[in-house]
């Protein structure tokens, strides 16, 4: 029966949870009656009382699904045998279409309540551990930099949060990895070096990059010069010329031919010998210039470039990149637009702070597709138009570097890791104020038990004994500090509350039975743990200490005290954690990974365009939280937050109509006419809704459903039927997903979810406005049905909400939505909870949703209200006791 719940919950999203205002019909899972007249009709003869073949009795089956998870296993192989169609067999009458489809509809909304109701733990908040992003923040306190994570297992793959406890699995395999990470931390952060000298370094590329492609074309002339020799003469063997036979001599010239042609438009330009131009190699490298390695003690950097870009080159292409690591391995850390000319270059200064233990040079690149493929297909197109390739942009002239510079050094993170030894003491009493300093401050405040003291302190004395150094001895025992369950874990004790008058400590209201705070298996936070909860919420990272002062104080648990520091957690910039981790899970953001794009149909879109996009949406965000808009502006607003790559993708001026300058976001004011502002106007919400080729209305609109109207649909069927079949004739995007709903199982559901996304196809694949869709057929179909390369389609974009609100077009159905204010702020208050607490949100939460709903509306549904009324009500303030044993 558990292994049946645990596969219901991973099989029934966490997020498809029906409107709680449905309550109390909640509180059951029942199939409607009038669905018995089929199970009579066409299952009987072989599922009733007397025949039970497969063991199964629909004759006796209670239609209360959420009885018990018996009951809801049998009702799951019901409804995975229709999808299937395996019942009723083929050899017997069937099912009607329209009568499996409201079956199928029915049953499936019934199993989504009934997942909710038999899962629900009565508001109890699992035991969990810190998750990588909040282990990372964490270390970050104490050592006093970001350490790389990387090797850590990422905690986001199941479906919820990535703050859910039930979700965060440990074992002995990630203890070790734990140690292992921290180990490399704290080695970076002990580390005995000198404090690095500020020095400037200044790169010629014509030395370095220039230089591979002069050295290029020699390589190629060469090739060609032996080839021609040695197909001129027929006496001499092909060795004799660097050649296998005469195949390979010929493949060998007519490739050098080609990509000669590249290297020659390269040289013949007068500034390749002053600098050099950043151009990928033959359409499959991603050459860099780059600068002497940096110092591994991190520090802050300015990183120089003096560049310019041929004036009649396009805006999208007049970007570099800037990166750290090697040519192979590098991350990207951002791009800069080059503003200069190729005759009138400038100066960009680019201030960058590298954490401790970072490896490798800068990387300066253009701004170019990640993808190989990509590259190539780019690279081919402009061949054909030109006969050479992608021609240069971007002149860099010279590179510099000017570095490190650091606030302090050492910084108070080393000096409060290994204090300096008092005069009096030996080794055991030095390592004992060590650790238990440290141990202290890890386990957030709490001091940890002497006999746990003792045992770091005697193995790191018997590391001492074995000849290990003073520095290496104390890593191993924080190391196991950073990897014990007092570390990992958040642990709250909480205290005893006082019982209600009503002895079971459960209150009710019309919606249905609710846990009270003062239920007797309830223990209110400590003011310390209160501030745990609350920094881990709204910083994925302990309290400051500020934070602890008032817990110390015993006055962080008032109410005025408790917003005085929600406010000031939310207006630090640390919060910005807490906007990027939640609404990357909130929103489903993780598609936006999910595909490349290809470059032939989509040659706009590349890996800056996907992180701006990304961006776009927490900085949206973090501005209608700072100032203090509300909720509903998500869904439609006169105003962007763009940098300057998504302006010059979106096609958006500034201010007085200039280009908007620099990478930072801003807002931006648009016109009444723009499809952009709100949600459904970003790249990153078309992007998820697509496939990396083109759009997909059933995505696009089930995300609505979803995330805006709070009201999913269902999890489709395993079975759903595959339009391949179809792919010999172009179609449009509406016709093509109107196919779907000539399957039964698939109907009721499209009916739901088809039209929203038919009025978001006037967006393609990668987020840009168009008025037809244009539709690559592939070249073999082409040739057998004789049809053209590609065909357009007109766009229509009208629908019917199934609310019943019809629609002409992409701007009534935003505005059809944006009507839905409620619905979109009772769901984010559901999401929140969530969060918030570690686990997924239940039909128990109804009523405190309910009310962080009901006080956000009261305090104009911002954003900051729902975070007050969440972190005032007693639900936050309070934890499950532990449950008395049973048993020895």
């Amino acid at each position: 029966m558990r292994l049946f719940l645990s596969l219901l919950l991973f099989a029934l999203p966490l997020c498809c949870s029906v409107i709680a205002d449905e309550l109390p019909s909640e509180q059951q899972a029942v199939m409607p009656a009038k669905h018995r007249a089929i199970f009579e009709r066409y299952c009987f003869d072989c599922h009733d009382s007397a025949s039970k073949e497969g063991q199964l009795d629909l004759e006796s089956l209670s239609l209360e699904i959420s009885r018990d998870i018996p009951t809801a296993e049998w009702w799951s192989k019901v409804l995975a045998a229709l999808n299937a169609g395996e019942m009723p067999p083929t050899d017997a009458e069937q099912i009607t279409d329209e009568e499996k489809a409201a079956l199928l509809h029915d049953l499936s909304i019934e199993m989504v309540k009934a997942r909710n109701i038999l899962s629900d733990s009565g508001g109890e908040i699992a035991l969990r551990r810190l998750n990588r992003r909040e282990y990372q923040n964490t270390l970050a306190a104490l050592l006093g930099f970001r350490p790389d994570v990387s090797n850590l297992p990422a905690d986001d793959s199941t479906g919820g949060f990535d703050t859910a406890g039930a979700s965060l699995f440990f074992s002995a395999d990630q203890f070790e990895q734990y140690r292992a990470t921290a180990t490399t931390a704290l080695i970076t952060a002990l580390s005995d070096r000198k404090k690095p000298s500020s020095q400037i370094h200044r790169v010629e590329p014509e030395d370095t990059h220039s230089k591979e492609y002069f050295d290029r074309q020699e390589q190629l002339l060469d090739t060609i010069k032996r080839a021609d020799a040695f197909l001129a003469q027929e006496t001499s063997p092909p060795q004799d010329f660097g050649f296998r036979d005469v195949a390979h001599a010929e493949k060998q010239a007519q490739r050098s031919r080609v990509h000669l042609k590249q290297m020659q438009d390269y040289t013949r330009r007068p500034q390749a010998k002053e600098g050099a131009f950043l151009l990928r190699d033959k359409g499959h490298s991603r050459p860099s210039i780059r600068t002497p390695k940096v110092s591994t003690a991190g520090g802050r950097y300015l990183l120089r470039i003096r560049a310019g870009a041929y004036d009649d080159s396009p805006q999208r292409q007049r970007y570099v990149e800037y990166a750290i690591g090697n040519p192979k391995d590098y991350q990207v850390l951002g791009q800069v637009k080059i503003s200069g000319t190729v005759s009138k270059p400038n100066v960009v200064e680019i201030p960058i702070d590298l954490e401790p233990g970072r490896s490798g040079a800068f990387q300066i690149l253009w701004r170019d597709y990640k993808e190989q493929a990509s590259r190539y297909v780019t690279h081919r197109i402009e061949a054909q138009k030109n006969g050479i390739g992608q021609l240069p942009v971007v002149w860099v002239d010279w590179v510099e570097v000017e570095g490190p510079f650091f606030d302090e050094w050492p910084n108070t993170a080393k000096m409060d890791l290994i204090a300096p030894r008092r005069s009096h003491e030996d080794n055991a009493t030095y390592a004992r104020r060590l650790i238990q300093s440290f141990a202290t401050r890890a386990f957030r405040d709490q001091t940890p038990a002497d006999e746990y003291v003792d045992k770091l302190v005697q193995r790191y004395l018997q590391k001492r004994k074995s000849g290990k150094g003073h520095v290496a001895s104390i890593i191993d025992a924080y190391a196991l500090i950073l990897s014990s369950p007092s570390f990992l874990y958040m642990l709250e004790h909480g205290e005893p509350t006082a019982l209600a008058a009503d002895p079971t400590g459960a209150s009710s209201d019309d919606n249905g039975p609710q846990t009270s705070s003062l239920d007797s298996n309830l223990s209110r936070l400590t003011d310390r743990e209160l501030a745990v909860r609350l920094a881990y919420f709204l910083w994925s990272a302990p309290p400051d200490a500020e934070l602890y002062s008032a817990a110390d104080e015993g006055t962080l648990s008032r109410d005025d005290v408790l917003r005085a520091q929600t406010d000031r957690l939310l207006n630090d910039p640390r919060s910005d954690e807490f906007i990027s981790s939640f609404t990357h899970q909130w929103l489903d953001m993780v598609r936006l990974d999910m595909f490349d794009f290809d470059a032939r149909f989509h040659p706009e879109f590349d890996q800056a365009v996907r992180r701006s996009a990304r961006q776009e949406v927490y900085s949206t965000i973090r501005h209608v939280l700072d100032q203090r808009l509300p909720l509903g502006t998500l869904l439609k607003t006169d105003f962007v937050m763009v940098n300057d790559v998504l302006a010059d993708f979106y096609g958006i001026n500034g201010p007085t109509d200039l280009p908007v300058q620099g990478s930072h976001f801003r807002k931006v004011t648009l016109p009444p006419t723009s499809p952009r502002g709100g949600l459904l106007g970003t790249a990153a919400i078309h992007v998820m809704g697509a496939d990396g080729t083109r759009s997909v209305p059933a995505i696009r609109g089930a995300w609505v459903l979803k995330h805006l109207l709070h009201d999913p649909p269902p999890p489709p069927p395993a079975n759903i039927p595959q339009l391949s079949r179809l792919s010999g004739k172009p179609r449009s995007g509406r016709e093509l997903q109107t196919l779907h709903q000539e399957a039964p199982q698939c109907a009721q559901c499209h009916r739901k979810i088809d039209p929203i996304g038919f009025g978001l196809e006037n967006f393609t694949a990668a987020g840009l406005w168009r008025d037809a869709e244009t539709v690559s057929i592939n070249p073999a179909s082409a040739k057998k049905f004789q049809l053209p390369k590609s065909k357009s389609f007109d766009i229509d974009s009208s629908g019917t909400l199934h609310h019943g609100e019809s629609f002409g077009n992409y701007f009534e159905l935003r505005d059809a939505i944006a009507a839905h204010e409620d619905a979109f702020a009772r769901g984010f208050a559901e999401y929140l909870i969530a969060y918030a607490l570690g686990r997924p949100y239940q039909i128990s939460d109804h009523r405190l949703a309910s009310d962080v709903t009901r006080q956000a509306s009261q305090k104009g549904n911002r954003i900051d209200a729902f975070v007050h009324a969440l972190v005032q009500s007693e639900t936050f303030q309070t934890k499950w006791a532990e449950r008395p044993r049973v048993g020895p």
